[in-house]
């Protein structure tokens, strides 16, 4: 357990040093002129950081995402995987990452439609679930054709492995297109960012990739530990500048981007199980959402300025008179405790690899 802290502990440093810095300097750049796209001004400047006028841009992905292929492709290309009981390859990270970065462009694709072109219904709803799962399905088949993951998946309770054989690849992508969609509603429901918070999918989104990133150290998956760790730089990056109030939103390829980074981890880690217990606090959201709609899905269609029954956690605490920090600080803690549960499979995680291996 030592390894792991010190190995995590070295990640973090990087991503500290590294890519927080370079996603900060991007954004004070992208920022002008995401700002320009919208109002029709190009000014050098993000305005005031503790005040809001409206002219807030979205697309934070692009940053984000820039910010972190600056510096994950190179070190996934150098990186030393060797002891991965997991057997993480660099090719596996490359593809890893080629994947994240084409799943920020499809949420991208919905920001430009949505926000800058004014088409609220984006990209078909079919087709996007469609490319993500496709996306996802051919990762899990690029990590078989290089033999470094399996089709049997750890249960917890000591129920041992359960072997999907090759139902596998297509049961995995669906959990993983879910994923990534589960992060998007976390930050908003369609094209009203009335619904979002600034900041929360970052920071949940952090704290999730952090909690994978450790359970990766732990089981050894060296790759899953670097994509979540410098995945996790990129959004403490975007966070100075989408904390409340936010200076730009993270729209719909900044909520994407987090989805398929904490994906992507999940599978590398080979620990399919995170995708449950390290995500509580956008689970938590959504479970929130399920139950008011199905509870009022009887009730006509709200009005405009109505508030909608398909309410989510974030908007009910915020409704009880929260404001958005305190919102941010409970998710936080929802966070912390996901990650409780995610290190404790780890761990036990741990002993069933070893005594198999």
């Amino acid at each position: 357990m030592g390894d792991a802290f010190g190995s995590q502990l070295a990640a973090l440093i990087i991503a500290c040093m590294l890519v927080i810095p370079t996603v900060f300097l991007i954004g004070l750049a992208a920022i002008p002129l995401l700002r320009a796209k919208k109002t029709g001004r190009l000014e050098w400047k993000i305005g005031r950081r503790f005040s809001a006028d409206g002219s807030e841009p979205s697309m934070g992905g692009v940053v984000a995402a820039l910010g972190f292929a600056a510096w994950f492709f190179p070190l996934a290309a150098f990186a030393d995987l060797n002891g991965s009981i997991t057997q993480n390859s660099r090719g596996d990270l490359i593809f890893a990452g080629i994947y994240v970065i084409m799943i920020m462009c499809v949420g991208a694709a919905e920001d430009r439609l949505r926000k800058f072109l004014a088409r609220p219904a984006g990209l078909p709803a079919a087709f996007k679930q469609l490319l993500i799962f496709l996306l996802s399905l051919t990762l899990l088949l690029s990590f078989s054709k290089n033999g470094d993951t399996g089709t049997a998946v750890l249960l917890p309770f000591r129920l041992g492995y359960a072997d999907a054989g090759v139902f596998y690849y297509p049961v995995t992508a669906f959990f993983m297109t879910a994923a990534v969609n589960v992060f998007k509603l976390h930050f908003c429901f369609g094209s009203d960012y009335s619904t979002a918070v600034g900041g929360l999918c970052e920071l949940t989104g952090a704290v999730s990739l952090l909690a994978v990133g450790l359970c990766c150290e732990i089981v050894t998956a060296y790759g899953g530990a670097l994509l979540a760790d410098i995945g996790a730089g990129a959004c403490i990056g975007m966070l100075l500048f989408t904390f409340p109030p936010s200076k730009i939103w993270s729209g719909e390829s900044g909520s994407m981007f987090i989805g398929a980074l904490f994906a992507a981890s999940v599978v590398l880690s080979g620990l399919e199980l995170l995708l449950l217990t390290a995500a509580v606090p956008q689970l938590a959201d959504l479970a929130a959402a399920v139950i008011h709609y199905i509870r009022f899905k009887h009730i006509p269609k709200p009005q405009r300025g109505d508030i909608s029954p398909r309410r989510p956690l974030r908007m009910l605490w915020r409704e009880k008179g929260f404001g958005s920090h305190t919102v941010l600080l409970l998710f936080a803690l929802a966070g912390l405790a996901g990650a409780a549960l995610s290190l404790i499979f780890a761990v036990y995680a741990k002993g069933i690899v070893l005594v198999v291996d």
